[in-house]
């Protein structure tokens, strides 16, 4: 039985029920396991995690993780797969702006709008520190870690909705994965089209994903999970991705 198991921490359902199923066509040497957090753990400042940065965050993830399931080892692993929004969390305050209206956070293209400026404000600031520290990291737990992100957010990089009603969430991820069924190699087409990539190498997506008010705008550097896991895909798909690497 094939142990080695690539483990994506993902924030909601829909965004495991919309992924999963495509990645999993698309790796061969590595079974594709998902972790819902159930929150926004680079923004959260719940009790339980208030006090603990980034890395022990996801430690504290991945323990439990082993704890719950039974059979799966931490020599197991061989990859954290991070996945996180970016919510606009690098643009800057004069970009957040006092909507009455909007009760939560209402993301555009020229910034936040929300009743509550201030809590917007330090959300960024905490988010964008927590996601400072993880994606220029490589382990976590001892474990080899990779960050890639979503901008604004998941819903608007593959649904181009960018303020997607909680209600609707699973129905459009639904329709994403049956979208690519039976022909999940599109999916690398998807992430390597040009609107969606703001450069072409995983440090450098990080570094443009913080210009301006690019976290707010339809981006995502997904394309560079798989140019760094090649060893992990099926041939088919290897050739597909060194193809676009070249070209």
């Amino acid at each position: 039985m094939n142990k080695k198991i690539l483990l994506f921490l993902v924030e909601g359902l829909s965004d495991k029920d919309a992924l999963e199923p495509i990645l999993s066509e698309l790796v061969d040497s590595a079974k594709i396991r998902f972790k819902v957090l159930r929150c926004d753990l680079t923004a959260s400042s719940d009790t339980e995690v208030r006090n603990l940065n980034m890395k022990q965050r996801i430690t504290t993830v991945i323990k439990s993780y082993l704890v719950n399931n039974h059979g799966i080892e931490k020599k197991h692993i061989e990859k954290i797969i991070f996945l996180s929004d970016t919510d606009g969390c690098y643009i800057d305050d004069s970009c957040i702006y006092l909507s009455e209206k909007d009760t939560s956070f209402r993301y555009e293209d020229d910034g936040i709008y929300t009743s509550r400026p201030d809590d917007a404000i330090n959300r960024n600031q905490r988010k964008s520190r927590n996601l400072n520290m993880i994606h220029s990291t490589s382990k976590v737990f001892t474990l080899p870690i990779e960050t890639y992100y979503f901008s604004c957010n998941l819903d608007h990089v593959l649904h181009n909705k960018r303020n997607l009603e909680q209600s609707r969430k699973e129905d459009y991820a639904f329709y994403f994965a049956l979208k690519y069924e039976n022909k999940e190699e599109a999916f690398i087409d998807f992430v390597n089209d040009s609107s969606l990539c703001l450069a072409y190498n995983y440090a450098d997506t990080w570094v443009r994903i913080k210009e301006d008010k690019n976290s707010l705008l339809r981006f995502t550097n997904l394309k560079t999970f798989f140019d760094n896991n090649l060893e992990f895909l099926k041939d088919e798909v290897k050739g597909k991705v060194v193809q676009y690497q070249v070209g």
